[in-house]
């Protein structure tokens, strides 16, 4: 079992953001303060069966209710949308729809998330306007025991409330140097009801997703990766399925698929330096709907099958040398990105043609130099070019420096300081694939790029049983580009965002026991006012959150108890609507709940795995606050319209591996 709140005291190596470069990475192990890791591991002990269920021991995360396809995530308050997003190094950018996730991802195929907040180091990528999200699948040789060639998986779940899933995998080695990994899993979920016992119509999904994998290490040094993802889910839902059913919200059938292929080289750089990784990618997420019944304002009849597709594709290539006692990581992304609409049938207003493309292409440099015996000097930058022509056939293009620094001060074995400031340029690009076919708004010609600018202090103490960290941090990002208000139905550059906050927390871990305690707040304000639940694409406002953990192992029965609990805090803000072009005031309820985990390994190793749990033991109703779940009408008037979170929801999980 890991240790209590994994993501906030997981150790890496400062600055040394890429692990296939091992060979030239910084020696110094240093402490990282923005860096968090969630394992597989963490993955298998808690059963995740999303995302936001995978990043369940962060405080400064939420994530929005309802079907798994609406859940939003949220990381201080910033919708993702604004981290730059990666899948096995393939970009995702853009999203369909702003009432919906971006992120479709099975949980049982990722091997790794790793999350930056805030200033981010160049090699992360072009856009990383508020941190980076990086994903990475299993491979085959991971799952191996040691002297096994092959071996299988069997898995399966049930769910009180109210589902099931199952899957298996292949995997195993062909010689010494090819390993593979053939992957598949379903998840299907009826309604779930709250914990008042109402069933949250049209919460439920059918998902299904698989992962080939293989790995040739064609000489000493030399790794080559294919792999290809995909997952699929549907179910019916309403146009926009984050919220109840009210006016032009009409239940539909919906289905949206992603699928992902990547090709990476990776040298590490033993007999003739650089290290080099060099990857391709190609990854497309499409959404179709077909209409119950007529949708006037967006021009589609009755029976009408529509949707969008985003796709990227291009290359990231990155090399590190060692200079000295330096390490310098250097490289370059050339990506590009279309959106198209399914079946285009336009409002007559609008003069669209269905169809948005954009690119970037970007140079980085980076290096951790030593200064001493207990200083790390930490510096980066990339020059990006930005080209993005809309669905008007306008044009629009921008270019600009991201430079970052940092320095780490080791006070003692124990305890280590450091301080960073970034500044990240996105120049104008794809924002919202519905936009593209079913509403008049048109991007304002004289879009300006957004700019973040990003500065954190951190504290990291480690020492014994005991684990401590503490951050402060403040965040801007100017320009911020979404759609106005529906009278000039334009696209522009509507304010700056600013926000302040910071993340404590401190862990215990000492022979049987563990326990944690976290705490996290941040205040996103969008040109003065709280961010609300409809500020597209920008982020939402949320109360203090804290988190608690203690864990017991009786190592005799091969057995490891866990109990949890999330507590936020009451949230009052006064927001201002950008779709209406008025203020809204409204309190946000706090709320508890506990969670309890049993995970028993009868053969003392992970040969067989039961894990069983008990989510929201108490059957708590409430709504998270990253929900869209009320609104406030121009009369003062507060309306539910979101989905509650599931009520008591006990699962029973076996992985058996052969």
């Amino acid at each position: 079992m890991l240790l209590a709140l994994p993501g906030l005291f997981s150790a890496s190596l400062a600055l040394a953001q890429e692990p296939t470069l091992a060979t030239v990475s910084v020696q110094e192990k240093l402490v990282s303060d923005v860096t968090t890791t969630v394992t597989s591991e963490a993955v298998q002990t808690h059963a995740a069966r999303s995302l936001g269920e995978m990043l369940r021991d962060e405080p400064a995360v939420s994530v929005g209710g309802g079907a798994a396809i609406a859940q939003k995530l949220y990381i201080r308050g910033v919708e993702d949308s604004m981290l730059n997003t990666t899948l096995d190094g393939a970009a995702q950018s853009g999203r369909a729809f702003h009432h919906q996730s971006r992120l479709l991802i099975d949980p049982e195929l990722i091997h790794s998330v790793e999350i930056d907040r805030g200033a981010t180091p160049a090699s992360a990528g072009p856009g990383a306007l508020a941190g980076s999200i990086r994903m990475t699948t299993k491979d085959g040789r991971q799952l191996l025991r040691d002297g096994q060639t092959f071996g299988a998986s069997v898995r399966g779940g049930v769910a009180s409330n109210d589902g099931h899933r199952w899957g298996a995998a292949l995997y195993g080695l062909a010689g010494e140097s090819v390993d593979f990994l053939v992957s598949a899993n379903r998840d299907d979920n009826d309604d779930y009801q709250a914990g008042d016992g109402i069933r949250q119509t049209h919460s439920g999904s059918k998902q299904s997703s698989g992962l080939g994998k293989l790995n040739w290490r064609i000489a000493a040094g030399h790794r080559l990766t294919l792999g290809y993802q995909a997952v699929q889910d549907e179910g019916s839902r309403y146009l926009r399925p984050n919220f109840w059913q009210g006016q032009g919200n009409s239940l539909m059938p919906q289905k949206t698929t992603r699928d992902t292929f990547t090709v990476t080289y990776r040298y590490d750089g033993t007999r003739t330096p650089p290290a080099m990784e060099l990857g391709l990618f190609s990854d497309t997420m499409k959404v179709t709907r077909t209409t119950t019944a007529a949708q006037p304002q967006f021009n589609k009849p009755q029976g009408y099958r529509f949707g969008e597709e985003i796709a990227s594709s291009g290359l990231n290539l990155k090399a590190a040398t060692r200079v000295a006692d330096a390490t310098v990581r250097y490289g370059l992304n050339i990506h590009r990105f279309e959106m198209n609409a399914v079946h285009a049938r336009p409002p007559a207003a609008s003069t669209s043609n269905g169809r948005e493309e954009s690119s970037v292409k970007g140079l980085f440099a980076e290096g951790s130099i030593p200064l001493g015996d207990q200083f790390l000097l930490g510096a980066g930058a990339r020059y990006d070019w930005y080209d993005y022509t809309d669905n008007h056939a306008q044009r629009i293009s921008s270019r600009g420096l991201s430079p970052n620094l940092s320095l780490t001060w080791m006070a003692s074995d124990a305890l280590s300081v450091r301080a960073s400031a970034g500044t990240t340029l996105r120049g104008a690009g794809l924002k919202e694939a519905f936009y593209v076919d079913n509403t008049r708004w048109r991007n304002d010609p004289d879009l300006r790029p957004e700019k973040a600018r990003n500065v954190e202090l951190g504290v990291n103490y480690r020492e014994g049983p005991w684990s401590a960290k503490a951050t402060v941090f403040r965040q801007q990002i100017r320009n911020f580009i979404t759609t106005t208000t529906g009278t000039t139905w334009a696209v522009a550059n509507v304010g700056t965002m600013k926000s302040s906050g910071y993340e404590v927390g401190v862990a215990w871990n000492r022979g049987v026991w563990r326990s944690g305690l976290a705490v996290a707040s941040a205040s996103p304000q969008l040109n003065g006012y709280d961010l609300g639940d409809e500020a597209y694409g920008l982020g939402v406002s949320t109360g203090r959150s804290w988190n608690l953990d203690l864990g017991y192992r009786i190592p005799a029965w091969n057995l490891d108890l866990e109990w949890f609990g999330r507590f936020v805090e009451s949230k009052n803000s006064t927001e201002y609507l950008i779709s209406e072009g008025r203020t809204a005031t409204k309190r946000k309820p706090g709320f508890g709940v506990h969670d309890v985990y049993v995970n028993w390994l009868p053969y003392g190793n992970d040969r067989l795995r039961v894990t069983f749990g008990a989510r929201n033991l108490f059957n708590k109703f409430y709504y998270d606050q990253g929900s869209y779940a009320y609104y406030v009408s121009a009369a003062g008037v507060i309306s539910g319209r979101g989905f509650a979170e599931p009520g008591r929801n006990v699962r029973l999980d076996v992985t058996w591996k052969f």
